[in-house]
């Protein structure tokens, strides 16, 4: 047995009975058939995308079935293998699954409503495929790179959300972004404006970088982006604490109404909240304090940025300090006098 599929076994562990495995490796021998002198454009083989595919789905507890649909997903679709013989071997249910991630790969077949009508499992595949593609994308050309993260960020990202994947839909949203931020340059100016949302409320942040990604990526020139990312950075100060207001105004109501759940919440885990609060107000009641905790978050970005391009790194040294010195000017205001920790 190859060495590629041990990283699934590894995960499945003894999940699976001893027939389920059997049918799990058997799906890894035809898939590796299949797939044999196919490789990735990274020039690995193509078998352990595959594989890949089949350990995220373990690691969200999926049945054998799935495993093996994940392994069998592109012999449809990439190699001459033909549904009857996938039935044969496998039985409809597994086939189904490839027939379903067959059909979303295929723009001419695939229904519009497809994030809606596809049937949940096909979905799942379809999540765990774009996951480990969006891992891997770097091999692409950069303008397929760009759609496939757009897309990513527009479309796949909100069915994991849809399902309940919050953790897959979060590292989708941080590797597409992360990818079209580092396309065109614009890289730096992104990184800069990530570094100044840290003040913004963590419920709206993700929605607001996406947005602002987007609007930098259509920008012309290095020059224009920078300027766009200064502009924000001067206005995250305020924008955060209209944003925080609201949010504090939403919640009195309901503050009112959970008093009751409040005391009784009061144990071990309000006791580590004060202990972190009053922790966090003796750091920012220092500047010196403050900056020796941000120093070396500062001083990565610039040497990360540096050693592309030398302006990049100055830009960052005369935008980003003045944000964080805001942050927490904004955070020592707000936390006010307490005992220290």
């Amino acid at each position: 047995m190859s060495g590629y599929l041990q990283p699934l076994l590894k995960v499945v562990g003894g999940s699976l009975s001893g027939e389920q495995l059997r049918l799990v490796r058997r799906a890894y021998e035809v898939a590796e058939r299949w797939h044999n002198g196919q490789l990735r454009r990274d020039g690995s083989p193509y078998i352990t995308h595959p594989v890949a595919v089949a350990v995220i789905l373990a690691e969200l507890d999926a049945n054998h079935e799935m495993l093996c649909a994940a392994l069998l997903h592109d012999v449809l679709d990439d190699t001459s293998c033909s549904e009857e013989e996938l039935a044969a071997e496998f039985g409809e249910p597994v086939t189904s699954l490839v027939r379903g991630m067959e059909i979303l790969d295929d723009a001419a077949r695939r229904p519009p409503d497809w994030p809606t009508a596809t049937d949940r499992r096909v979905l799942l595949l379809k999540l765990a495929d774009r996951l480990h593609n969006q891992r891997t994308i770097s091999g692409l050309p950069e303008a397929r790179q760009r759609v496939k993260s757009q897309e990513t960020l527009d479309v796949v990202a909100p069915v994991a959300r849809r399902l309940g994947l919050t953790e897959v839909e979060a590292e989708l949203r941080r590797l597409a972004m992360a990818n079209l931020s580092g396309l065109g340059g614009a890289q730096v100016c992104f990184g800069a404006i990530t570094v100044g949302a840290v003040m913004l409320p963590t419920v709206v942040r993700a929605r607001w970088l996406e947005e602002w990604l987007g609007e930098l990526l259509v920008l012309p020139g290095r020059g224009s982006r920078a300027r766009f990312a200064f502009a924000l950075i001067v206005g995250m100060p305020r924008m955060a604490l209209t944003l925080r207001r609201r949010a504090a105004l939403a919640s009195v109501a309901v503050g009112r109404s959970a008093a009751v759940g409040r005391s009784a919440a009061a144990g071990p885990a309000a006791a580590v909240r004060r202990a972190a609060v009053r922790c966090l107000r003796w750091v920012v009641r220092s500047d010196l304090r403050a900056w020796t905790v941000l120093a070396p978050l500062l001083g990565w970005l610039v040497l990360d940025a540096a050693a592309e391009r030398i302006t990049d790194a100055v830009v960052i040294v005369i935008t980003v300090p003045p944000v964080l010195g805001a942050a927490v000017h904004a955070i020592r205001a707000r936390l006010g006098d307490g005992d220290e920790c």
